[in-house]
């Protein structure tokens, strides 16, 4: 630059004075032909004049030229002359001086190249010119009044010719009276419609123009920034400049407009810088730097080197910034159209991609380090942050950074030209919330976030990056807690609200493979582990995502996959499976209500699931629970009370988890006679959850178990409405036999009200009352019917409310444990031994029918008959279900004939009345002593009609009446007492037990020694009742 300004100045010079010396005698052309090849021969630069020139010397010399062009030994063009005026004053020429009052250059417009200067060559004209560079110019003789550039542009081409302009509309001003004293120069610049003012001054011409040290001070100013230079200029010294600088800016939100920051969300008073600078032939230091905002200061030092051997400029800065605070320069956005307009101008950048050809015209080192950077009341201690461009190749590296109490390190490398990146990150225990405050955001999410990821892309845009970029790593997450007022809504009844001991993994493996996130955390009392798998690549092209959960804890296990639909909120094509051990456990956590009388057994669910924002689908569902299992189909609709219709076919369904005690499987015989032992449950049974769902179902079963009782296929209709629950059995195969029926739960009501109706036929009864009411003696084929109603909010109420009717029949039955022939032809031997029993024994019977009423628990029945070729049994009684009690008379009678079956009911026979009262889980079974010495007779003729045997005990049993009626009468005479009264059977206590083997063997002496009645009845009872 600075020989082309020299060259430039020695140029006009030379074609001042050569038209100066020219006198009107010649002709312009002749003119302009010599002054042309006088520019060639001095200083090997083309002068091209292709205007008009006039010369005038009324008042002085006056020359003006139009269209001028100046080009270098390369043929480069250096300037360009729209229209050059010169003036100089003759009376001075008498004494040797040149008085140049003027020389105006506009439209100049200043070219500068690369320099590819050719070899030197012996003949060269410039060589002599240049040799001669080094001498001193002395232009004591010149006086220059004003020299102007008008309009005046520089601009810069490259190799290609590809013109830059630089700067435009300059106006300078530039004045010279003394070559041995000051010059000033003033002008201006115009930029983005305003006009920056400068002026300067330089102490000593001479001293400039040959190099030497002389002052030099530039002022700058406009309506909004003030800058000052003042140094020592020094051409041909080590150092062309060194001079100190200083700006300020007062009114730095119109600045920022001014320079197209009009939306900049900063609030600065003032921003000032000073320093230092020195420039050198092949370099420029700044060695201080200080910017200051408002009172925030930055520190640093810079170097630019220009030596002609580098390809471009190479700029070294280093920045340091003890403490600075963001916030102090961020302005609060009142104004919501302001944000919205730079939101808006933000989404046009954001699709723009910006233009990095700049930074491709220098290299860069820089080195930035901070004590303390705080944003949104919070800190980035300790920044070290190194940044490179070499040859069009950038590199960022952040050595560290403390961020939210954890660190940052990072790098990213990448081509400015081909905009190919890649690089790294590495978080280690940042804390989440105050990273969030870090970005202006709060977040409900707390805990500490490391990562380890590596990138790369092609572009700058969102669009480019995703569409040709890559991540790998991973992002872990510790201590996390997560506080959602939803969880706290689902369960209000604890403490619910709150996700904590978070802990994730997220692996990516690339951009286009599924992500893996893996972890636990702890919700309500429980530690849930889950995993997920995400399809990341349609994730980012917008396409339904692949996704798939699995969630595992002690009360629920559940996996889960398919297509997500982000834009319909849907999901497609999926599998789910549940699990749980405990239904009751699993209610229970989900903040249901549990009683003893909840199900609790395991449940097993796999289905295909379709889930929108208002509708589930589960099809080809597979359900176990407990002992049940089944399969079908289920939609659930969402809403104020969900519906839920479907059909379910199961292999087995067992209703005996739902039937108060919530066992998963069947009584036994002993469950059952504790259970009554203890009283009826009066633990509450909730039907409230019956309130809050609406349903339609179907249900089939190739097996039904309700307790002990087993079924074959069953085909139920069940609709829930409104808290209604009613369902129909519309065919039931139960025990060999068939039935249908009904029952209904109205859980809208308090207490709940139950019913339940079933007509039961041809059943094999055998099965049934050993299932039922755990009866083992009797078999046979028959049925039941019944209507009952209840209601209640307890086992215990329901019992006390039972009301209805029930009706039992049995044909062609068996009695085991009795063979009551047998007895009959064995009858002489053991009329007076008494009878003995055996399970391998059977008695056969032709019909059994008996009738129940139903009154508040308690069961009355009037009829109870039993027919059979040897004997018939009657019964009337009742049952006191809620206080399990009974009283109840059977009356069997010996049959006097072997008829076949089928006898009529009044035949005669022998009548022995049985009693059978007291406790339902032990009750007294005695026979009615008074009822049979009432009638003594019907006994002893009922023995002589069974035959010869009968005969001889009739005879024996009325010698022992008579002796033991002859005895009771004396001794009655002289205790003045009728001991037949005494001797009537009392309703003592039953439940005396018998301790050991001694009571045992005085019971059975007893027996012995009983009457031949009693032994004959207790015998008969036992083989029909057990003991």
């Amino acid at each position: 630059m600075r020989n082309i300004l020299i060259s430039l100045l020695s140029t006009v010079f030379l074609v001042i004075l050569a038209l100066a010396m020219v006198p009107v005698f010649v002709s312009t052309d002749f003119l302009k032909s010599q002054v042309q090849q006088f520019v060639q021969q001095q200083s090997g630069m083309k002068l091209d004049i292709s205007g008009d020139v006039s010369l005038s010397l009324l008042t002085g010399l006056r020359l003006s030229a139009d269209k001028v062009a100046l080009r270098d030994q390369n043929d480069q063009p250096l300037v360009a002359i729209g229209q050059l005026d010169f003036s100089l004053a003759l009376s001075p020429l008498l004494s040797g001086k040149a008085d140049i009052t003027g020389i105006t250059l506009i439209d100049p417009v200043l070219t500068l190249t690369q320099k590819t200067s050719p070899p030197p060559s012996e003949t060269d004209p410039t060589s002599d010119a240049t040799s001669s560079s080094d001498d001193e110019i002395d232009l004591s003789a010149l006086s220059l009044r004003q020299l102007g550039l008008r309009n005046a542009m520089i601009v810069r081409m490259d190799g290609g010719g590809h013109q830059t302009t630089l700067l435009s509309g300059l106006d300078l001003t530039l004045r010279a009276p003394d070559f041995d004293g000051a010059a000033s120069l003033e002008g201006s610049l115009p930029f983005k419609e305003q006009d920056i003012a400068f002026s300067g001054e330089i102490a000593n011409v001479r001293n400039a123009v040959n190099g030497r040290s002389s002052g030099l001070t530039i002022d700058v100013t406009n309506d909004l920034l003030k800058a000052k230079l003042i140094g020592e200029l020094a051409l041909k010294g080590d150092a062309l400049l060194v001079a100190n600088y200083a700006f300020n800016a007062g009114n730095v939100t119109q600045l920022f407009e001014w320079l197209g920051a009009a939306n900049a969300p900063l609030s600065i008073g003032k921003i000032e810088a000073d320093g230092s600078l020195v420039a050198l032939a092949n370099e420029i230091r700044l060695p201080a730097l200080n910017l200051a905002f408002d009172d925030q200061a930055i520190h640093g030092a810079a170097r630019i080197f220009t030596d002609e051997s580098l390809t471009r400029p190479l700029i070294r800065v280093a920045l340091d910034m003890p403490t600075f605070n963001v916030d102090a320069l961020l302005a609060d956005k009142d104004n919501s159209g302001a944000a919205s307009n730079a939101q808006a101008s933000q989404d046009e950048t954001d699709q723009a991609e910006p233009d990095l050809s700049a930074l491709r015209e220098f290299d860069l080192t820089a080195d930035l380090r901070a004590g303390r950077i705080t944003y949104q009341g919070k800190s980035l201690r300790q920044l070290k942050l190194l940044a490179q461009i070499i040859d069009g190749q950038m590199r960022l590296d952040l050595k560290s950074a403390n961020l939210a109490k954890g660190n940052l390190q990072a790098n990213l490398s990448g081509d400015l030209g081909q905009l190919l990146w890649n690089g790294s990150l590495k978080v280690q225990q940042i804390d989440i919330q105050e990273a969030a405050r870090l970005a202006g955001q709060a977040s409900p999410l707390s805990g500490m976030i490391s990562s380890d990821l590596n990138f790369a892309a092609k572009g700058l845009t969102p669009d480019a990056i995703a569409n040709n970029g890559n991540l790998a790593g991973q992002i872990t997450l510790a201590n996390g807690k997560l506080a959602n007022p939803a969880l706290q809504a689902a369960i209000p009844g604890r403490e619910s609200g709150t996700i904590d001991k978070l802990t994730s993994r997220v692996t990516i493996t690339s951009l286009d493979q599924p992500i893996d996130i893996a972890g636990a955390f702890g919700w309500n009392g429980e530690t849930i582990r889950y995993s997920s798998r995400i399809g990341l690549a349609e994730a980012l092209r917008q396409q339904p995502i692949p996704a798939s959960l699995s969630v595992d804890a002690r009360p629920l296990s559940l996996a889960l996959s398919g297509l997500v639909n982000p834009a319909s909120v849907s999901l497609s094509g999926s599998t789910l499976s549940i699990k749980s051990p405990s239904s009751r456990n699993l209610l229970s956590w989900l903040g249901q209500s549990v009683t003893s009388g909840t199900p609790d057994l395991p449940i097993s669910l796999s289905t295909k699931l379709a889930l929108s924002s208002d509708r589930t689908n589960l099809q080809n569902l597979s359900l176990q629970m407990g002992q049940s299992r089944g399969s079908g189909n289920l939609a659930y609709q969402a809403g104020a009370k969900p519906v839920v219709n479907g059909a379910l076919a199961f292999e087995t369904l067992d209703l005996t988890p739902f039937m108060g005690d919530g066992k998963s499987q069947g009584r036994t015989a002993r469950a059952s006679t504790q259970t009554a032992q203890q009283g009826w449950d009066t633990s509450p049974i909730d039907f409230s959850g019956l309130n809050n769902v609406n349903a339609e179902l179907t249900l089939s079963a190739k097996s039904l178990v309700a307790r002990d009782i087993k079924t074959g296929s069953v085909q139920m209709a069940v609709r829930l409405k409104d808290g209604q629950l009613s369902g129909s059995l519309d065919r039931l195969n139960l025990y060999e036999g068939q039935g249908t029926g009904g029952f209904f739960v109205n859980a809208a009501t308090k207490p709940a009200q139950l019913s339940a109706n079933f007509a039961l036929a041809n059943m094999q009864m055998s099965g049934f009352l050993r299932d039922s009411i755990d009866m083992k003696a009797l078999s046979g084929r028959g049925g039941v019917t019944l209507d009952l109603t209840a209601k209640g909010a307890s086992q215990a109420d329901i019992i006390r409310q039972l009301n209805g009717f029930a009706k039992l029949e049995m044909l062609d039955g068996q009695i085991r444990g009795i063979n009551i022939p047998q007895m009959m032809r064995r009858l002489s031997g053991n009329i007076l031994e008494g009878w003995s029993t055996s399970q391998s024994q059977t008695t056969d019977f032709s019909s059994l029918t008996a009738s129940f009423q139903f009154n508040n628990g308690m069961v009355s029945n009037q009829d109870l008959l039993m027919l059979s070729p040897l004997f018939r049994l009657a019964g009337t009684g009742q049952i006191d279900l809620p206080n399990s009690r009974i009283d109840y008379k059977a009356t069997p009678k010996l049959s006097t004939t072997l008829k076949g079956q089928g006898g009529l009911v009044d035949a005669q026979g022998v009548p022995i009345p049985i009693i059978i009262k007291g406790k339902l889980t032990k009750p007294r079974i005695y026979p009615d002593i008074p009822g049979i010495l009432e009638n003594p007779d019907a006994i002893f003729k009922g023995l002589q009609q069974l035959g010869a045997p009968g005969k001889a005990a009739s005879e024996g049993l009325q010698r022992v009446e008579k002796n033991i009626t002859k005895e009771i009468q004396k001794q009655s005479d002289k205790l003045g007492i009728d001991l037949n009264n005494i001797l009537k059977p009392q309703s003592g206590n039953n439940n005396q037990p018998q301790q050991n083997q001694n009571q045992n063997q005085n019971q059975n002496q007893q027996q012995q020694q009983q009457p031949v009645e009693q032994r004959l009845l207790r015998d008969l009872t036992k083989g029909l009742f057990g003991n």
